[in-house]
């Protein structure tokens, strides 16, 4: 059996060289199909899927959080729940709690910098069971009110900050205005809880909280030995039950829940959550078997050509077995090779997307990885025999299906051995159909993500410095009033020539609904944003109509100023003085101005959401607060410097985090962009690929099939006009069947998505693929009835 199988499996190899045009073809789908799948399983199966953390005994770590079923959100506010899990969870131990901080980190000879730092319980240390590299962890009398302040450092700190220095213990840092003592330093690679490389203790107070009061607090633990995440959500749940009973009114929509660790970081709130990221696996594995169907034709026209060997191989003794097998194993060999190729693209598109995400990366969680795990190179495996299966098989069946003697009298007449018929002309209307209706949206997709990713912004963003301004004490005048200075500061600086800010940078803003006033219209989605009086002045955006934003629309929050956009959109233009209000909400907004587009190109929303509404604000109102920097010349990134010492000297709790040139911080939204559109791209190069050369082989082997035919009506003295007519009217017949069929369900799936799948340019898209599709099976009949044209009637008239 083995010398058999590696006897069909040489053959195999000898059919891809006898074949490259469909080894190229079918393999690069397959090739494609499987980066995308393995990639997709990489991500999704190693990052959302697995459940246990890099750490020892990591899938026991779990998340405690409260369930706000009316909101459907979580409620973080557990201050008190935290301290009765504590005393009363059995099945869940050292429960611990953090919650992440930005303060400067001020250590002398070093510009001040945001770090975001874990103020943790210290029995956080003993769940990630992770030894320090030097010193100790923080201890339960460290989060004593009045002790002194320690803090625990990440062996990237130590080296980056400290120079490794072996006397590091017991120097002091500054993180806002208080010193710490260096407790400890863990090792390289450690930053539980979430992506964190300083530690502090997290002081929760002695007097007991009210329900659903105090900060916002992540709760974690360790499933107690001999306990089970089922036990654990019954003893929660029970927990849970008794709160209810003692604080009626607060924990009415109130449920706690146990779950992984990492879900409530990953957004992976419920069954929904899991379904939609099972559904995503799913799509990758459908699109290898819609890429296997177009390669299984391209088989299935070679395996035609193959039915006198299939037929004398079964005459003399061969089972059906055995050709079926062997075809699997041709197929295997071309399946097998894709799939290394296709777990290289992967290897190669993963390593890409962890540089594009190096700016976020910080932001990530720590066991977030964009690699190729082991398994998925296995999943590529059983892809492999999955395409083989398809690609293989399918054609084997129909082909050794007819009886071998009816099959060696065709021989034996000189016929092809294979007559499909109705089944042949199923399959071009079905890949026409297909190719018509499912090609648009990738077309469409491809089209919109390549031109957001090299959008301009329309103005000159490489002339401002972006920061992200905030303060951790919950102190609104302070932070206020330290703002205003900052601002005041910032402006006298010779080098600045404006500084603003907004709730959110321009081109990313939040989206909500909104209705008009006397609008016959259902309430439509807008960007809003929040902004100082003087952003449209800073960025020399015009007002178009009315006046721009004033200090008094501050206090009154009735008067708005909207895009051009939206004042054509929703009024026809004249949108002055007329009234707005967002969805759910009674109050009304009075538009006062109307300004330009602005920018043009940012986000990969901004294609779905043109219209804004913005609102003004005060210093402190929005925290935090998106600053824009105007230079006056020269790179701003030299300023980045002078403005974390400005901002230190106003009040060292003022922290700046993402100093950027707008442009780049502008620019980086559009990294999502740049990858949609390569992934769409390939897909939709690989999809096209395959359908033209599966239309190709269907017209060719259909007007092939017709060669005999042709020749005696050539020698009964046809005309080759009337030939030529009665081939191209049946392949034209064929092709019109396919392209009128893709032709409805596109439209269907257009109007059934309001638009959604082909984003507005179906009017395009569809006519032209529908015709290119058709003029790929015009070419594909156009070289068969050129060769059947030359047969001698004489040797036509032998054959028959």
């Amino acid at each position: 059996m083995l010398s058999t199988c590696w006897l069909d499996l040489k053959l195999g190899v000898r059919m891809l060289i006898k074949y490259p045009g469909l080894a190229l073809a079918g393999g690069a789908g397959i090739a494609v199909a499987v980066a995308i799948a393995a990639g997709g399983f990489s991500v999704i199966y190693g990052n959302f899927l697995l459940a246990a953390l890099p750490l020892p005994a990591g899938d026991r770590i779990v998340s405690l959080e409260m369930w706000d079923s009316a909101a459907s959100k979580a409620e973080r506010r557990a201050q008190r729940d935290y301290r009765v899990w504590r005393e009363e969870l059995k099945s869940v131990a050292e429960i611990s709690a953090f919650r992440t901080i930005t303060p400067n980190l001020i250590v002398p000879g070093a510009q001040p910098m945001s770090v975001r730092v874990a103020a943790m319980t210290a029995s956080g240390f003993g769940v990630a069971r992770v030894q320090p590299l030097m010193g100790r962890y923080l201890m339960e009398d460290d989060e004593r009110e009045g002790v002194p302040a320690v803090v625990v450092i990440g062996e990237s700190v130590w080296r980056d900050q400290f120079g490794s220095d072996p006397a590091i213990l017991g120097r002091t840092i500054q993180l806002g205005a208080v010193r710490h003592s260096i407790a400890g330093v863990m090792p390289e690679g450690y930053a539980f809880p979430l992506n964190h490389h300083l530690w502090v203790p997290l002081r929760t107070g002695i007097a007991p909280p009210q329900p659903l009061t105090g900060p916002e607090l992540m709760v974690f633990g360790r499933l107690a030995p001999g306990a089970t995440l089922a036990a654990a959500k019954a003893e929660l749940s029970a927990i849970g039950g008794r709160a209810v009973q003692q604080f009626p009114t607060a924990y009415a929509h109130i449920q706690p829940r146990v779950m992984p660790y990492a879900y409530p970081f990953l957004g992976m709130q419920g069954k929904d959550d899991m379904a939609g990221v099972m559904a995503m696996q799913g799509l990758f594995l459908s699109l290898l078997g819609v890429v296997c169907l177009n390669v299984a034709i391209l088989v299935y026209t070679r395996t035609a050509t193959r039915q006198a060997e299939i037929a004398v191989r079964t005459a003399l003794g061969a089972s059906r077995g055995r050709i079926v097998g062997q075809l699997f194993l041709e197929a295997l060999v071309l399946a097998a090779v894709a799939a290394a190729a296709g777990v290289g693209i992967a290897m190669i598109a993963l390593r890409l997307v962890a540089m594009a995400t190096q700016h976020v990366v910080s932001e990530l969680p720590f066991w977030i990885t964009f690699q190729l795990i082991p398994e998925a190179v296995l999943y590529a495996g059983a892809l492999s025999v999955f395409a083989a299966a398809i690609v293989g098989i399918a054609p084997a069946l129909r082909a050794t299906r007819s009886d071998p003697q009816h099959g060696l009298r065709i021989i034996g007449s000189g016929g092809s051995g294979m007559r499909l018929g109705k089944t042949w002309t199923a399959l071009i209307v079905a890949q026409v159909a297909f190719a018509v209706a499912f090609l648009p949206p990738a077309v469409s997709s491809a089209w919109e993500d390549t031109r957001d990713g090299i959008a301009g912004l329309g103005f000159p963003a490489e002339q401002y410095l972006s920061a992200q301004l905030g303060m951790d004490i919950d102190d609104a005048q302070r932070f206020a009033a330290r703002q205003t200075e900052l601002m005041r500061r910032l402006e006298a600086e010779p080098g600045v020539s404006g500084v603003t800010f907004s709730l959110r940078l321009p081109g990313d803003e939040s989206n909500t609904r909104v209705e008009a006033e006397g609008v016959d219209a259902p309430p439509q989605l807008v960007r809003i944003n929040r902004v100082d009086v003087d952003l449209f002045r800073t960025f020399d955006v015009p007002v178009l109509a009315g006046r721009a934003l004033e200090t008094a629309d501050i206090a009154s929050t009735g008067a708005v100023v909207i895009n051009l956009s939206f004042a054509q959109k929703t009024f026809g233009g004249n949108a002055l003085g007329r009234r707005i209000r967002y969805a759910g909400n009674e109050e009304w907004h009075q538009i006062v101005g109307i300004v330009p587009d602005f920018p043009t190109g940012v986000s990969p929303g901004m294609r779905d959401i043109s219209l804004k509404v913005y609102h003004a604000v005060a210093p402190g109102q929005v925290r935090p607060a998106a600053l824009a920097i105007r230079m006056r010349g020269g790179d701003p990134l030299q300023f980045s410097r002078r403005l974390r010492e400005v901002a230190a000297s106003v009040d060292p709790d003022l922290h700046l985090r993402y100093i950027r040139r707008l442009d780049e911080a502008m620019y980086s939204e559009q990294w999502i962009s740049r990858l949609q559109a390569a992934v769409a791209g390939l897909v939709t190069l690989s999809v096209l690929l395959l359908s033209s050369a599966g239309i190709y082989a269907l017209m060719s082997f259909t007007v092939s099939q017709r060669r005999k035919e042709i020749g005696i009506r050539a020698a009964l003295g046809a005309d080759w006009r009337r030939i030529v007519t009665s081939i191209f009217s049946r392949a034209l017949l064929q092709l019109a069947a396919g392209a009128a069929l893709g032709l409805a369900l596109g439209i269907a799936l257009e109007k059934g998505t309001a638009g959604g799948v082909m984003r507005g340019n179906a009017a395009v898209v569809l006519p032209a693929v529908a015709l290119f599709m058709m003029l790929v099976g015009f070419l594909a009949a156009l070289g068969p009835a050129r060769r059947c044209l030359r047969i001698e009637p004489t040797q036509a008239l032998r054959e028959e």
